[in-house]
């Protein structure tokens, strides 16, 4: 079994004290921190806090893993397959693996905030997936 690696003895905090990680390869506009994960109390999975600021957007993309979200700021849309949703605080979102989907910000002032949690597979530049090249 994995040791955990724990880099905080906080067991309480705020996510915007949480360090910034560049996600500019993927999303322009956008704040990623890393809430839970290998490092940070979470070995199997990572929880990601995005702010996506007005108009910016994760274009479509798919990905072999399932994803599960939920917009805890602002209001925003979701795109699942060929369906599309408004999403606003308290909306939650499953992606089950391999479905197209993208979130954006249709907003001229608000930004939009989703935490995203993912296998910690997940946790990359999802437009660089092999066999993907569609959406590349």
């Amino acid at each position: 079994m994995k040791e955990q690696v724990v880099t905080s003895t906080a067991y309480v905090g705020q996510i915007e004290d949480l360090p910034l990680v560049d996600c500019s390869d993927f999303i322009l506009g956008a704040q990623k921190r890393i809430v839970f994960g290998p490092e940070h109390f979470w070995l199997s999975h990572v929880m990601r806090h995005f702010k996506l600021d007005p108009y910016s957007a994760v274009i479509p993309h798919r990905h072999p893993w399932e994803h599960h979200a939920l917009c805890v700021g602002g209001s925003g849309r979701f795109l699942i397959g060929d369906d599309e949703y408004t999403i606003e605080p308290g909306s939650w979102i499953y992606v089950p693996e391999g479905y197209k989907h993208a979130f954006w910000n249709p907003d001229e002032a608000i930004p939009l905030e989703i935490i995203c949690i993912v296998p910690i597979e997940g946790d990359v530049n999802p437009l660089v997936i092999p066999h993907q090249p569609e959406f590349c």
